[in-house]
């Protein structure tokens, strides 16, 4: 028989990707410039976008550049008047939501919120494939990609993150790293205009208003030819008054524009796209200024992570504290917040004159054109794509705090093991204390690989044991009981060795969501993540004692030439 007409020229259906991203407005951002890729590499994927009305509708300009369709629940809606009503009216509402979901024959649900309301909701969505994190018929939290889970457990637990959110959330969609194309737009075609953010969702984030009107004035009296403008939200109005009202400012009143609470975020984005520079907090509107290749200086504060949420572009400039306790969690106790008062407005005030004027910043500029006062607190960072990867370098020429060591390290490990991709980074600088470091975490990484060599070798019993022609169900629950040892054990080195929490709580992740229906399967399930766990921490092993080596060898040439001179 021949096919007729008709149905030889039937079209094929498009594979959906549905992407849900419940939290905020900044991480709708993040998500679109994944996704951004994602439609460039693949324009064959219908890619649909799951959010809350709140905060994906004011985005709408922006999202449906990227999104075939977007479904919003409206949980503002849904909840109000909850508590007189019941839950009559948010059943309705999330019924009529996901019947309306459900006309769409998704081919991978992704999940990028990592929050139990999201998990609960992408159990409710109908899809082929499931990424990130749901619930399945028992309940329980399922996550079975290795990024997710990497983002789950190190994100989410502590500072030790190398990653870029975008970064992470390419990997969990199954993008290769790739450096976004940008507006060219050079300084010459900016306008004089430097947008200035000076607040952030929380206070712990944002410096005082006093800080601000100096870092204003300074700018203001040194480029006569650049105005300020100021932006803000609604709930934020009260707060710009208290800088623009300052008598310090008054005289800079015709250069000094407040349109915090008088614009749509379309409206704020086309402010950004023609400025000359940005600079704020850690906030959506950097991130706008990133999708339109504005140069940007961020100044992070509180709990924020430069490694993460820096702006996704090229050169984009990040100035944090040395704090000992930054970056801290939204739940610290945080009483005189040292890390506002750690980065000084003249070092701001600076960098701003200099990238207003278009000459680069590097190193030297950094050492001969400021204080070392006022440098010896602080980290200053700028961007660059390595390998497809976003990049942070200190440009601050200083021994690095232990922290970011780490950072580099796992950097290099994540990549390897999980993408197998080799992405190569000069050694750190040590000093005494940071060598130290090093050597306690060489002590406990030698310790996991033994503990992971022990749990496939109880795993490797079990299956034995359960293959014999007589299996003992005594035996089994003996070695399964020195498996649960050495999961305890694994516990007990993050206690002495916590810069090895990213990959112990990565391996927990790991058992909590071992494949197998039986009990075999599970096992083996079970023996190759105790393998991976061993990898881990061999890869890990390497680099540091690597590095600690470069540190010796340093120390001997110097010491050679010390010699040489007396």
């Amino acid at each position: 028989m021949k096919a007729s007409n008709k149905e030889a020229s039937a079209p094929v259906a498009r594979p959906t990707i549905a992407i849900m991203q419940m939290t905020r407005l900044g991480d709708l951002i993040q998500t679109a410039q994944a996704i951004e890729t994602l439609k460039t590499t693949h324009p064959h994927y219908r890619v649909v976008l799951i959010a809350r009305l709140q905060f994906a509708k004011p985005l709408g300009f922006l999202l449906n550049k990227y999104f075939d369709h977007i479904y919003t629940l409206d949980t503002a809606s849904m909840f109000q008047d909850s508590e007189t009503v019941g839950l009559s009216k948010p059943l309705s509402g999330l019924n009529a939501f996901l019947s309306e979901v459900k006309s769409e024959k998704i081919d991978v649900l992704v999940n990028l919120s990592f929050s139990k309301s999201s998990s609960h909701l992408a159990s409710l969505i109908p899809a082929v494939h499931k990424v990130g994190s749901y619930h399945d018929h028992n309940n329980k939290v399922v996550m079975n990609d290795k990024w997710s889970q990497m983002l789950y457990s190190t994100v989410m637990r502590g500072a030790l993150n190398p990653y870029s959110l975008v970064d992470l959330f390419k990997n969990i969609v199954g993008i290769k790293a790739h450096e976004p194309a940008r507006s060219t737009k050079t300084n010459d075609q900016r306008a004089n205009i430097i947008v200035i953010h000076p607040f952030a969702s929380s206070e712990r984030k944002a410096w005082k208003a006093e800080k601000w009107v100096e870092v204003i004035y300074k700018t203001l009296k040194e480029n006569d030819k650049q105005t300020v403008t100021i932006v803000g939200a609604k709930n934020e109005i009260l707060k710009a008054q208290v800088i623009t009202e300052s008598p310090l400012l008054k005289q800079f009143s015709s250069r000094l524009l407040n349109v915090t609470g008088k614009t749509s975020l379309e409206e704020l984005s086309q402010v950004v796209a023609s400025a000359k520079l940005f600079v704020g907090h850690d906030s959506m509107v950097g991130h706008l200024a990133a999708i339109h290749n504005t140069p940007s200086l961020t100044i992070s504060l509180g709990n924020v992570r430069p490694h993460e949420t820096t702006p996704y572009q090229a050169n984009a400039y990040n100035i944090a504290p040395r704090t000992k306790c930054f970056p801290c969690f939204p739940s610290d106790d945080c009483a005189y917040t040292q890390c506002h008062h750690d980065i000084p407005y003249q070092l701001v005030s600076n960098i701003i004159k200099q990238l207003t004027s278009g000459a680069p910043i590097d190193a030297e500029w950094m050492k001969s054109s400021n204080s070392s006062f006022h440098l010896s607190s602080v980290n200053f960072y700028r961007s660059r794509f390595q390998n497809g990867y976003f990049t942070l370098d200190n440009l601050i020429d200083t021994q690095l705090d232990i922290n970011d060591i780490f950072r580099t390290l796992y950097k290099v490990t994540w990549s390897f093991v999980l993408s197998d991709v080799e992405d190569s980074h000069p050694f750190p600088k040590l000093s005494p204390s940071t060598h130290r470091d090093l050597l306690d975490a060489m002590t406990g990484l030698q310790h996991l690989f033994e503990l992971s060599e022990f749990g496939q070798k109880y795993s490797r019993y079990i299956l034995e044991e359960i293959s014999s022609s007589t299996p003992s169900i005594s035996k089994i629950k003996e070695y399964s009981k020195k498996i649960d040892e050495i999961d305890h054990l694994q516990r007990m080195v993050q206690k002495t060795s916590p810069y090895l929490a990213p990959i112990i709580d990565y391996f927990t992740v790991r058992k909590g969501n071992l494949f197998g229906e039986n009990v075999v399967k599970l096992t083996e399930s079970s023996y190759y993540c105790f393998e991976e766990n061993a990898h881990l921490s061999s890869v890990m092993y390497e680099l540091v004692q690597n590095t600690i080596a470069e540190y010796k060898i340093i120390g001997s040439k110097t010491k050679t030439r010390s010699d040489l001179n007396k």
